[in-house]
């Protein structure tokens, strides 16, 4: 009898990765969950644990090396990794001026170059089983930045167009890859993001910065429309295939997924702002050919 699927699943300990580890495990797929500090996780560590996972203390901000050698050990719970979150993250948020360049980089570390550092760490062993599922969990942010949260897009944009690469030059190996943009989930995301208070030219009431940071702020978790654990089954579908999901994502050749009603919403207006100026920048476009 074939064993189930391993998934590895970062950022497992809150949000959208511990309500997609809990219905993974749910329908009887195995789960390494990672925490960056899994003294700081709570009862979720025993819950999980429970129902038949096992924890991976993992910080995606750490070195390549640091993350290699994570990922052999990651292999080694179950003997293999089948599909692979890639959901940690965290969002500094400010305005570009007041962010300094090592909280870029930071940002960029852990959104960015830490799941690409997973996903190399996993590629040989699905391309020689020429099997294997990556998903990207990204952002709606990514797409149509808000005033604020631009450092925060960059890596999300980053990630998705090193999606688009990865799912071309990984087609040949049977292996699949999905990117997911998330609009606002009632999660403490949020709230556990990094906020840096806008200097003088910011922060006057009526400065698009300072009316991002004040909504952010009163905002709160619970006020998002987004529910993580509707969002878990829907991932849930679409990587294995059930339900009405996962027909219509291969169905409609589907590459990128937007889960939340105001992710469709902000990438719609975006499309057609987009389409707008490509429609009026076409003969300008072409004065620049050789005649």
């Amino acid at each position: 009898m074939a064993q189930s699927p391993v998934w590895l699943i970062t950022g497992a300990s809150a949000g959208l990765g511990l309500a997609l580890a809990r219905y993974v495990l749910t329908q009887g797929h195995r789960v390494v969950a990672t925490s960056r500090n899994l003294s700081k996780a709570g009862d979720v560590v025993g819950e999980l644990e429970g129902m038949g996972a096992k924890w991976l203390t993992l910080d995606t901000g750490s070195s390549d090396s640091t993350i290699a050698t994570a990922m052999q050990e990651a292999e080694g719970m179950f003997g293999q990794i089948d599909i692979v979150v890639n959901n940690a993250a965290y969002c500094v948020m400010g305005s570009t001026e007041d962010i300094h360049a090592q909280e870029v980089e930071d940002q960029m570390r852990v959104n960015f170059l830490g799941p690409l550092s997973i996903i190399r760490a996993l590629l040989p062993g699905m391309r020689k089983r020429r099997s294997g599922v990556i998903v990207n969990i990204s952002s709606i942010q990514g797409v149509a930045p808000a005033p604020a949260n631009g450092i925060y897009a960059a890596s999300k944009a980053a990630l998705e167009a090193a999606t688009d690469g990865l799912r071309v030059e990984l087609e040949p190996f049977g292996i699949d890859v999905w990117l997911v943009l998330p609009g606002g989930f009632r999660t403490q995301f949020a709230n556990a993001g990094v906020i840096i208070e806008p200097s003088e030219p910011y922060a006057a009431s009526d400065h698009p910065v300072a009316k991002r940071l004040g909504f952010v702020k009163q905002l709160g978790a619970g006020a998002a429309i987004g529910d993580p654990n509707r969002a878990a089954q829907l991932m849930f579908d679409m990587v294995t295939g059930q339900g009405d999901t996962g027909k219509l994502v291969r169905e409609k050749e589907m590459l990128r997924v937007f889960i939340g009603s105001d992710s469709w919403r902000l990438a719609n207006l975006k499309v057609k702002d987009a389409a707008k100026t490509i429609d009026s920048s076409r003969e300008m476009a072409a004065t620049t050919d050789f005649q």
